[in-house]
């Protein structure tokens, strides 16, 4: 398989591949003692073709042979196959088990089936959908798959045009309806200044396993319909980012010239001060190198959406300003006295812990913000969602990592063995780990002087996972874990508490509850069972205990 060609995707012509026919003998057409190219071969090989000389693999669709034009129609698939091999092509062959060429329902679930197997194959080269060949039905199920977000791109559909019929065009142009779908958008937007590598996964409900995950995304769908804050709560990697341009793709508050770059900030990144003209603008003189006024993301956002990530890092100062934004659509830019309106509809988020965001944001500001909530749950907590969610993970990160294609494959098996993996690990980072996994092994079967098998790179890259384990114990929950040690050897506290501040027990108790809530869950997950059965606490106590723990930073 080569790397970067475009790949064709077609099903055979049965009356004109590979060369034109003649309709009663089935044999090929002279003209000038020539044969004439059918569809397939003018794609390929006409000298007017937009891909003549740049395709190596062609996927033939075709149905099974049967019936009265079995014979008929293995001669012309064989002749077209046999062609395409003497002129050096790659032909793969898939085949629909229909009857009835005209059964659209029929038709969709086997491409459906057939196309996700191809774009996975073929993962990160541009799929050449080839629509003339076939019948009305398969052009029709062809074009809607397109449209509507079926098939992930990169792909091109195109058309054919037989030689007498084609004028002055060339043989090949691209086909576009241009029908702005739900999907089509969702994947193409993204907030302004936030982006990660697990931004790049789509979370698609279509593919969900459990009725957690299902669950808050119907929640989600209704909430986005309303010009009311929303809050994102969840750990670290979980996709809050991802979920607030679900809910915007969901709603009436959207504009299409911000789709690919619509109103948000990671609050974090700023001081108070450089924070409030982010989000209200100045005027010009308004402070030392203000040469020139300037608009903020609330102006930006009007009639559209504003997502504030890391809201717990924001200035009670600024919070009190944004009340009355929120509360009355208005502002007033840094240096102006002139009050301005935008009809925004805010949505924010947090990895914080529900203790903790209530005592760092001003009450009435927090009460404003979470009129509606959506609590993300981690990965452990729906571990069938990986089963579909490490191979997503897996080619997205070997695009953004730029890696050729012959390093990119591993084989059903070993993506099932990094599945069974994840599924028992705590995942801490959430989609983090699963991208530090991912690039491992990328990085891995790329070392061109020292590669390693697919196997050990598997292993490799899942060492990671422990390399992330080593992380969290540098962070917050350091000290707990010592307190943990010291209790399971018996030892004294004395060494610790000289080294540390006061201990607060509080976060002790916090630490340890969240750790007990997250592997019980984690374990009843992954054999099926729930959680009462493993403990003497409520499923809904545990989840409590899990809120209410530190951020794992």
């Amino acid at each position: 398989m080569s790397n970067g060609t475009p790949v064709l995707v077609s099903w055979v012509a049965i009356n004109n591949d590979p060369f034109e026919r003649d309709f009663k003998t089935g044999n090929f057409r002279l003209v000038d003692e020539a044969t004439v190219f059918g569809p397939t071969l003018t794609l390929l090989c006409d000298d007017t073709s937009l891909y003549a000389n740049k395709v190596q693999d062609v996927v033939l669709l075709h149905r099974k042979f049967s019936g009265q034009s079995a014979e008929r129609e293995h001669r012309v698939v064989q002749d077209t196959v046999d062609e395409l091999k003497r002129r050096r092509f790659c032909v793969q062959q898939e085949v629909w088990q229909g009857e009835d060429p005209t059964d659209h329902r029929s038709i969709f679930q086997f491409m459906r089936e057939k196309m996700t197997k191809i774009r996975k194959q073929y993962q990160g080269r541009e799929l050449v959908l080839h629509v003339s060949p076939g019948t009305p039905s398969m052009h029709t199920v062809w074009v809607l798959m397109a449209e509507t977000g079926y098939i992930e791109q990169p792909f091109t559909v195109v058309k054919s045009y037989r030689a007498k019929e084609r004028g002055e065009r060339p043989a090949v142009v691209p086909v576009e309806i241009g029908i702005e779908t739900f999907y089509k958008m969702y994947k193409a937007s993204r907030p302004r200044q936030v982006s990660s590598d697990e931004q790049g996964v789509i979370w698609d409900p279509g593919r969900f396993q459990t009725n957690a995950m299902k669950k808050v995304y119907l929640e989600a769908s209704r909430f986005a319909r309303l010009n009311v804050p929303i809050l994102i709560r969840g750990e670290r990697g979980t996709g809050k980012t991802t979920m607030a341009g679900w809910i915007r793709a969901n709603s009436p508050f959207k504009k299409e010239s911000l789709n690919k770059n619509w109103p948000s900030v990671a609050c974090g990144q700023y001081s108070p001060e450089t924070m409030r003209s982010e989000l209200f603008g100045y005027k010009k003189g308004a402070f030392t190198g203000a040469v020139s006024d300037k608009k903020g993301l609330l102006a930006t956002a009007h009639n559209d959406t504003l997502f504030l990530d890391e809201i717990g890092d924001i200035s009670r100062d600024l919070q009190r300003l944004l009340i009355k934004a929120v509360e009355e659509k208005e502002y007033v830019a840094l240096g102006d006295d002139t009050p301005k309106k935008s009809n925004f509809r805010l949505l924010t988020a947090t990895n914080i812990s529900h203790n903790e965001l209530c005592e760092r944001l001003d009450p009435d500001f927090f009460d404003r913000i979470s009129l509606l909530t959506i609590d993300l749950p981690p990965l452990r907590d729906v571990s069938a969602e990986l089963v579909w969610l490490w191979e997503a993970v897996y080619w997205q990160a070997a695009a953004r990592a730029e890696c050729s294609t012959k390093c990119i494959s591993l084989g059903a098996a070993h993506h099932k063995k990094i599945v069974q993996r994840l599924q028992q690990h705590s995942l801490p980072g959430n989609l983090r780990d699963l991208f530090r996994v991912a690039y491992r092994i990328l990085a891995a079967r790329s070392d061109m002087e020292d590669r390693l098998s697919p196997g050990d790179a598997v292993e490799y890259g899942l060492a990671g996972l422990e390399r992330s384990n080593e992380s969290q114990a540098n962070g917050s929950v350091e000290l707990s874990r010592q307190v943990a040690k010291a209790f399971a050897d018996l030892s004294p506290l004395d060494d610790i508490l000289k080294n540390h501040q006061p201990l607060k027990t509080s976060h002790l108790i916090s630490d340890y509850q969240a750790f007990i809530s997250s592997e019980i869950r984690r374990i009843a997950s992954s054999i099926q069972k729930k959680t009462e059965t493993l403990c003497d606490i409520s499923d809904r106590t545990l989840r409590n205990w899990a809120c209410n723990g530190r951020p794992r930073k």
